[in-house]
């Protein structure tokens, strides 16, 4: 049918495009996500059909954007918290465009490469800032080096799982090879101690889950560890990053212990649907405010608008209903993962493993900065689990 071939192939283009602007460009990002939207709207009024979606899927969303309506009805402003809710709908865009319209060997390729070379141009400027404009944290495209650090969490797997797959070729493996190194470098240079961290329990759940590999992967982990603790003797600055990650009387350390202890004051107050979305910055800054805190709302800060924490936000902002709806919602996407790797047993490092790896890492870093309410890293972790979904039924194929 030339109308639905017309969309596959407009849908194609539009994922390819996501995979080459997610991790560089916020605004490109976001006009290749109207543009997907725009296609299907008008294949929707050309046909009277929509294309075929995972009703699986999309039950689990719906049951999950249910909530958060609710909890926006019930916010302390709804009308921001109801923008809130609308802006993370779109965030799921690309996991549905990529495990919807990925659906060829050539195309799977394709993004992958795409993805490929967004890593190597996101290392390429980590590096950059940091040797050559002596930036003290290297942040890439990123608004912060947090978020930095979050995108290297994502790469490392995924660049992994791209060197490991053999419908690539060689040329285009070697380099995955070079920028999952690039990348565990540039997460180093970040500075963001919450992803160091959750980089190292990654490997572990790893070498728990992949049994084939353990020996193979700590003799890999104990060079890097090595690399890392001489590196870390030679830089006072990472020295200095490393020491501070359990000194107590760190400014950064005790403001988060503060936060938590005040979002779980809010969670005590509002323990069905919280403050609402948006609003922990005004409960926090004006309401729950430690007389401890130092770093307080003035006029060089603004104030903090997020706890550090994903289970501590969504139970401030979203109470009960909140905190379970995200717990619910990750929880399938890590059975999700965690089945789809099962079946995989016969790859070296399958597209459900490098899924998991890649949810495990970010809910990890996110004990310790929220980072899954940012629109760059979910739009990319969502594309990246979106491709990886894609892929499982791709690579059956013979």
């Amino acid at each position: 049918m030339p109308t639905k071939f017309s969309l596959d192939s407009l849908m194609y283009v539009v994922v390819l495009l996501m995979a080459l602007a997610v991790p560089l460009s916020t605004a490109a990002a976001s006009l290749t996500v109207g543009a997907g939207t725009l296609f299907i709207i008008v294949y929707y009024v050309r046909t009277k059909n929509f294309p075929s979606f995972d009703g699986k899927i999309l039950e689990v969303l719906a049951v999950y954007l249910v909530c958060q309506l609710f909890i926006a009805a019930m916010s302390w402003e709804p009308l921001v918290s109801f923008r809130e809710v609308i802006g993370e709908v779109h965030r799921f865009f690309p996991l549905v465009f990529a495990m919807t319209f990925i659906k060829r060997r050539e195309q799977l390729c394709g993004i992958l490469i795409a993805t490929l070379l967004a890593a190597l141009i996101n290392d390429a400027a980590g590096l950059w800032q940091y040797f050559v404009q002596d930036e003290p944290r290297a942040y890439g495209f990123s608004h912060t080096p947090t978020f930095y650090g979050s995108f290297m969490l994502m790469q490392l797997p995924m660049m992994i799982f791209i060197a490991q797959s053999e419908i690539l070729p060689p040329l285009w493996r070697r380099l995955a090879v070079a920028a999952a190194i690039l990348s565990a470098v540039c997460l180093v240079l970040s500075m963001t101690r919450g992803a160091w961290l959750a980089c190292v329990v990654t490997v572990m759940i790893f070498f728990a889950l992949e049994k084939k590999y353990r020996r193979l992967t700590a003799k890999i982990c104990a060079g890097l560890a090595i690399i890392f603790l001489l590196v870390a003797l030679m830089s006072p600055t990472i020295k200095n990053r490393v020491t501070t990650i359990t000194n107590t009387n760190f400014q950064s350390n005790t403001e988060r212990v503060l936060m938590w202890k005040a979002s779980a004051e809010i969670f005590r107050d509002y323990p069905i649907y919280g403050v609402g979305q948006k609003m922990f910055f005004k409960a926090y800054n004006f309401y729950y405010l430690p007389r401890e805190a130092k770093e307080r709302p003035g006029e060089k800060r603004r104030g903090h608008t997020q706890p550090h924490n994903n289970f501590f936000h969504r139970a401030s902002e979203g109470g009960l209903i909140g905190l379970a709806a995200f717990v619910g919602l990750y929880a399938y996407f890590f059975w999700k993962f965690y089945t789809q790797f099962k079946r995989e047993k016969n790859f070296a490092f399958g597209a459900g493993i490098t899924a998991f790896l890649i949810l495990a890492a970010l809910q990890l870093e996110g004990l310790t900065d929220t980072n899954m309410n940012q629109v760059p890293i979910m739009r990319e972790f969502w594309l990246l689990v979106g491709t990886l979904i894609a892929a499982e039924k791709i690579l059956k194929q013979r």
